[in-house]
């Protein structure tokens, strides 16, 4: 009975090592740019049709605070909470709105833009402000 114990708290402990990895690695690529200045996309299985980009908040705090992606192209945005509250994505201008519980993750899909600056936001936190940076292709 103890081993059983020790073997499930064991497992659980580097199942949630093993998550915080995935998580930190995501976040170190959705900072990063690629050769022709445009964020670099999200490589997820579940998301293949579309170009998909990250954003992350953590209580009060949004990763990217700039994300640059190409116009007249319909992307997709991940969006997930890994802060200990509850956080509102929001944007005026994309007229988007997503309240994310803690540990969850929704997904947006963003039209065409033309280009220019997207303002978003936590609505929790409002002093959080990043910007969807929306650029012609070279």
């Amino acid at each position: 009975m103890k081993f059983t114990r020790i073997f499930f708290l064991s497992s659980f402990i580097a199942v949630m090592a093993l998550k915080s990895l995935v998580v930190a690695s995501e976040t170190a690529i959705s900072t990063q740019k690629d050769a022709d200045g445009f964020s670099v996309e999200l490589n997820d299985p579940r998301y293949s049709k579309l170009k998909t980009y990250l954003i992350e908040m953590k209580d009060g705090d949004l990763m990217p605070a700039e994300l640059v992606v190409p116009e007249k192209t319909k992307f997709r945005l991940v969006v997930r909470n890994i802060g200990n509250k509850p956080a509102e994505f929001e944007s005026n201008q994309l007229r988007q709105e997503k309240v994310l519980f803690m540990g969850a993750e929704t997904t947006l899909v963003i039209i065409p833009l033309d280009a220019g600056s997207y303002d978003y936001f936590d609505d929790f936190a409002p002093a959080t402000h990043g910007k969807i940076i929306v650029k012609a292709k070279d």
